[in-house]
């Protein structure tokens, strides 16, 4: 009977198998990256590769959950982490509270988001970076910066450089328009886009969550009431409840639910629900106040340079805005304190349109680029969070910063760079026993040089010799032992080193000398 063939099963779209030798160099590379985190004084921590998806969209918001691999399982709604700054917080919260501050971790691994796949970008990609809990101040941000590139610098990676930013400055903006928190967030999170693509293309994505703003962006002259034929009822409504006091505003919405026969059910408290229709009523048409945004923003966007003229021209834009200049003094602080590590300061430069995209950071975000033009790439990302630990129920608001390297975009650095890293030798030696009768002896040889450290392989086929000396000399194994009747008989061993062809036989002890010898040898002239 002929065997069915079935089809093959497909990879899933968007991640990668890693082959060994590929495996191989990236765990030389986290080992490099791990010494020197460790050398700072980091401990690393691992952290569940699956956690609630409320942990992600507490501080964010339901707008990232399209590109998380959200599900529910069993009424959890569960996801697989996109990052591990929230999980390495959550960590702190639930079991180290009580260790003394600052604490110094690491980790690394995978992350998962449900994005578009496309170059040098995957839904499964690693991430290796370092949390600092528990400090603040430029000492604790220079670190954190210092660190990520002498981790570069380990790893032989030169032609990068570090663009340091202040989401603060903008977040200070917004909190003065008193702009409702979607819109803030919005205003936030399209922070690169507007960078990338320009103000008409954040307009664009505006008008979709926020109609009025199309009318108001056609024709700038129309009032709000214009722009909108339902803000002329919201803006009587409005005007109305803001000149009564607060407890008269909420008594006259009860009397009127209640001249209605409307009843207020649900799980939600009557009086909470009250107080979020008051809120609505009173809230004001915000168009004015995000075009406002949207211009700042702009200006912002252009501050981008060496640190010095940078911080020259931010200074006059936030004091013609009447905004305090405390994130431009503490990026002089950092930058200041970086001399200290020594970093070449031309490697440095300000974007002070920078957002990095999350909502989570307070303060200093930086980003380190390789590369230039159409070749440059991101490979490294962080920034000051002191919101979070507090955000996710800790006992008390900490301060904390970190970042993160994408493995795979630092990994493509190296090598434009030309810095290929050689896989280590895997094998030592390759024991082969002409025949089935000397299979136990060569196992005992086999499990003789393993335990004085050698990493010893066994040919398991019963191939001939001449196709294990081809097999050795393909893996790169260094040395094959040939084991058969006369040498089983004397206890002994066939040693052949593969790159000279030279013969002799051993005894095992001696043997194991010998490849010893000149392994030592081949590391010492490599």
């Amino acid at each position: 009977m002929t065997k069915m063939r079935t089809t093959k099963i497909e990879r899933v779209r968007g991640v990668n198998d890693v082959l060994p030798d590929d495996y191989a160099i990236t765990k030389q590379l986290e080992n490099t990256l791990r010494q020197c985190f460790q050398s700072f004084g980091y401990r690393p921590i691992d952290v569940p590769l699956i956690e609630y998806t409320e942990l992600y969209l507490r501080k964010s918001g339901e707008e990232i959950a399209p590109r998380l691999y959200d599900f529910i399982y069993r009424n959890r709604r569960l996801c697989l982490r996109p990052e591990f700054t929230a999980s390495v917080v959550r960590a702190y919260v639930d079991n180290l509270q009580g260790v003394p501050q600052p604490i110094r971790l690491y980790y690394a691994g995978s992350a998962f988001r449900y994005e578009r796949p496309q170059k040098e970008r995957y839904r499964q990609f690693n991430q290796m970076g370092i949390e600092l809990i528990g400090a603040t101040g430029a000492m604790a941000d220079a670190e954190i910066i210092a660190i990520a590139s002498q981790g570069l610098n380990r790893l032989g990676l030169s032609g990068y450089r570090i663009v340091l930013g202040h989401i603060g400055v903008i977040s200070k903006f917004l909190d003065n328009l008193q702009l409702e928190s979607r819109l803030r967030s919005f205003l936030l999170t399209n922070m690169e886009i507007l960078r990338k693509d320009g103000k008409s293309a954040v307009e664009q994505r505006l008008c979709d969550i926020y109609p009025a703003f199309a009318l108001y962006t056609s024709n700038p002259q129309l009032s709000p009431e214009q722009t909108n034929p339902e803000t002329v009822h919201s803006q009587r409504l409005s005007q109305l409840f803001q000149g009564m006091a607060e407890s008269d505003a909420q008594t006259t919405i009860l009397d009127l639910l209640d001249s209605m026969n409307i009843e207020l059910a649900g799980n939600r408290d009557a009086q909470e629900i009250v107080d979020r229709l008051l809120t609505k009523i009173k809230r004001q048409d915000q168009t004015e106040r995000v075009s406002k945004a949207l211009e700042f923003m702009s200006q912002l966007g252009q501050l981008v340079g060496e640190p010095t003229e940078v911080l020259k021209e931010a200074q006059t834009l936030l004091c013609s805005h009447g905004i305090d200049d405390a994130g431009l003094e503490q990026l002089r602080e950092i930058i200041k304190t970086l001399e200290f590590y020594n970093l070449d300061s031309s490697q440095i430069s300000l974007d002070l349109g920078l957002s990095r995209g999350l909502q989570y950071y307070t303060g200093m975000i930086f980003e380190i680029y390789h590369g230039a033009g159409k070749q440059e790439r991101q490979i490294c990302g962080g920034g000051r969070y002191d919101d979070l630990v507090g955000t996710f129920g800790g006992r008390q608001d900490t301060p904390a910063t970190g970042f993160s390297y994408g493995m795979e975009r630092l990994r493509l650095a190296l090598e434009a760079e030309g810095k290929v890293w050689q896989v280590q030798r895997q094998m030592d030696a390759l024991v082969v026993p002409v025949s089935q009768d000397d299979a136990g002896y060569a196992i005992g040889v086999a499990q003789q040089l393993r335990q004085i450290g050698l990493a010893v392989a066994m040919d398991l086929r019963g191939k001939s010799v001449s196709s294990n000396f081809q097999y050795a000399n393909k893996q790169g194994i260094p040395y094959t032992i040939l084991v058969g009747s006369e040498e089983r008989q004397a206890s002994n061993v066939v040693l052949k080193q593969m790159d000279s062809g030279e013969q002799q036989q051993l005894t095992v002890s001696d043997a194991a000398k010998h490849i010893h010898d000149g392994l030592k040898r081949m590391t010492n002239d490599q």
